[in-house]
């Protein structure tokens, strides 16, 4: 046993944790998602595998060096019969999740209802309820009347959860008890009726797991008192909570629950971005930050991923505090994460869904996006939008489309430009193109060995051009041959483009 004095123990010791200026966090986070700060290796010669995804440009893993090019992000095109679900009476219609089906009802929308505090019963009230609503095309939607409960002064009759909004559904057939196939995140908050401060909190605000057999009968899995992730509290650091815009989604390529959850930095109290995940949206790892706006004067409102070709994108609402002196005005930017976890600004500043600043159509003063469908060769975002203060306007929900793979282009002028990638392992015969050739233009594409050399037959000068719009355009070479003998050979692609616009390629 030892006998060395306690005091003489600590003191040749370190502390648990590294100091830090809190001063510089805004600036460091701030850089987080800054592509050509947070990958300072140069990667031009280390080859990298493309596994059978469609391959898309929205950072530059793929790119070893380009000329006379450009990348464009694009918008998609707002529905001209939006908004496609309207609010009801007091009734918001805030779009938080559709999902398809293949059974009727194919599409089942989950919506935040019920505006601020709403009497619940007998001395109690209720912030925030969420609605279900169903449609057979994604376009037309209906209020099944369901007749589950009733908020005072709320005109639905599909209320599904009363005393708080959902903010993540997950629909999982494989799950072995039925009672659980759907299961949901929910911010449940009920307390003293009219009366502020955690003394009155009955249920204080915090996420806590649901699940059901239906999507419509919705029960807390556990203990109110023990919630899954606690809700934000205070402007302290370190944070000792998770904020009210934060979103959870399902990463099918790593097969976790992931936690987009919203920060508030202390001083400024500027809203900000971190991500977490979870086996069982009961047990969750350190929450990290991945996004501060890049603007001083700007906030990250929201954030939502999706996995999508085996990367993810990502919709960054953009809190524009100075926009005509009004509260939670909001466009979208687009991001993306090779991981899941490091981020990256697309195009930082441009807009993805931008502020109408002319203030003449429904969604001009918001736009964020919540959810997002594959159809067929269309990409299908909904949104929920409003025209005016969000304390007091009522709350629509829009759709937008964009072509398939169409977030963002690598755009050739009337000057060929030239893409060149890192070398690239895969396995297959055929490369294949979604892109856009105006008339009298083209692209081209040709193999190069690691050092350059151009291999024969199939070299740029020997492909047949690229003509015309489509979304799988075979890429063919004079020779008839195909790619079969480059598999695995990490071969460059040298690309060519002229009055063009490149979206994606594959090979298969």
């Amino acid at each position: 046993m030892s006998t060395t004095d306690p005091a003489l123990d600590l003191a040749e010791g370190d502390p648990l944790s590294e100091p830090f200026d809190l001063e510089d966090l805004p600036r460091v986070w701030r850089h987080l998602a800054n592509e050509s700060l947070m990958y300072p290796l140069v990667m031009d010669h280390v080859a990298m595998k493309l596994g059978p995804h469609r391959q898309l440009f929205l950072d530059n893993e793929l790119i070893a060096r380009a000329s006379n090019l450009t990348r464009q992000v694009h918008q998609p095109v707002r529905y001209e019969g939006n908004p496609i679900f309207k609010a009801l009476g007091t009734a918001n219609a805030c779009v938080i999740k559709v999902l398809t089906f293949d059974e009727s009802p194919r599409f089942r929308m989950w919506y935040t209802s019920a505006k601020g505090w709403n009497f619940w019963k007998q001395g109690q009230e209720i912030r925030g309820g969420t609605s279900y609503a169903i449609s057979e095309d994604g376009v037309h939607w209906e209020r099944p009347q369901l007749d589950l409960h009733k908020i005072e002064g709320v005109e639905e009759r599909n209320i599904v959860i009363p005393y708080g909004p959902l903010h993540g559904v997950f629909y999982e057939p494989w799950e072995p008890d039925p009672q659980r196939r759907f299961k949901a995140m929910v911010v449940a908050c009920i307390r003293k009726t009219g009366l502020r401060g955690k003394e009155n909190l009955i249920i204080p605000e915090a996420y806590h797991l649901h699940t059901s057999p239906d999507g419509i009968h919705w029960t807390c899995d556990g203990d109110f008192a023990k919630p899954s992730l606690p809700y934000l509290s205070g402007r302290t650091f370190p944070v000792n909570g998770v904020g009210d815009t934060s979103r959870f989604w399902w990463d099918s390529i790593h097969r976790k629950y992931i936690g987009d959850i919203k920060f508030v930095v202390p001083g400024k109290t500027a809203r900000c971005r971190g991500i977490t995940e979870s086996d069982d949206l009961m047990h969750w790892a350190r929450p990290r930050p991945t996004f501060v706006s890049r603007n001083p004067d700007h906030e990250i409102y929201g954030h939502t991923g999706i996995p999508y070709e085996g990367m993810y994108v990502g919709f960054r609402w953009i809190f524009e505090p100075e926009y005509l002196d009004s509260n939670h005005c909001c466009g979208v930017e687009l991001d993306c994460s090779r991981d899941g976890k490091a981020w990256t600004r697309v195009r930082a500043g441009q807009p993805f869904m931008p502020l109408n600043r002319r203030r003449d159509t429904w969604d001009c003063d918001m736009a964020k996006i919540t959810s997002l469908l594959i159809m067929g060769d269309e990409i299908w975002f909904y949104y929920s939008a409003q025209l005016g203060f969000s304390s007091v306007a009522m709350t629509n929900s829009g759709l937008a489309k964009l072509r398939l793979d169409g977030f963002v282009s690598i755009n050739g002028g009337s000057q060929e430009g030239q893409l060149v990638t890192r070398p690239l392992g895969f396995a297959g015969q055929q490369l294949h193109v979604n892109a856009q050739v105006a008339p009298g233009g083209e692209i081209r594409a040709g193999f190069t060995t690691r050092d350059g050399q151009t291999v024969e037959g199939l070299g740029y000068q020997d492909c047949l051009p690229v003509e015309g719009d489509g979304l799988a355009i075979p890429v063919n070479w004079k020779s008839g041959r195909n790619i079969a003998a480059l598999s695995n050979c990490d071969v460059r692609i040298d690309w060519r483009l002229r009055n063009a616009k490149l979206y994606s390629f594959w090979i298969t």
